[in-house]
C-alpha cells in the first residue's frame, strides 16, 4: 500500500470515526446502504442517547446533522 493510499485510508476512518452515519452510506454513490433491523436499531440506539425510546431535541439535531452531512465526504466537522 502507498503512501497515500494509507494516508487516505486513515482520513475515511476518521471521516467514519466523526459520523455515524456515513458506515450506512455507499462510498460512491453516497446513497444510503439498505439497512437491516439490527442496523436500524444500531442506529437509533446511537443517536437515542437517553435511551428512553424517542429521538428528540439534541439527539435528532445531532441525527440531521449527521445524516445531511454523511453525505458530503469532503465535510468532516461534527458542526
Amino acid at each position: 500500500m502507498s503512501i497515500d493510499s494509507n494516508s487516505s485510508a486513515k482520513r475515511l476512518n476518521l471521516e467514519r470515526a466523526t459520523n455515524f452515519m456515513r458506515q450506512f452510506r455507499d462510498p460512491d454513490s453516497r446513497e444510503l446502504k439498505k439497512l437491516s433491523a439490527n442496523q436500524f436499531m444500531e442506529v437509533w440506539s446511537h443517536y437515542d442517547n437517553d435511551g428512553n425510546g424517542y429521538i428528540e431535541g439534541t439527539e435528532l439535531d445531532g441525527f440531521l446533522k449527521e445524516f445531511v452531512s454523511s453525505a458530503n465526504f469532503t465535510d468532516i466537522s461534527p458542526d
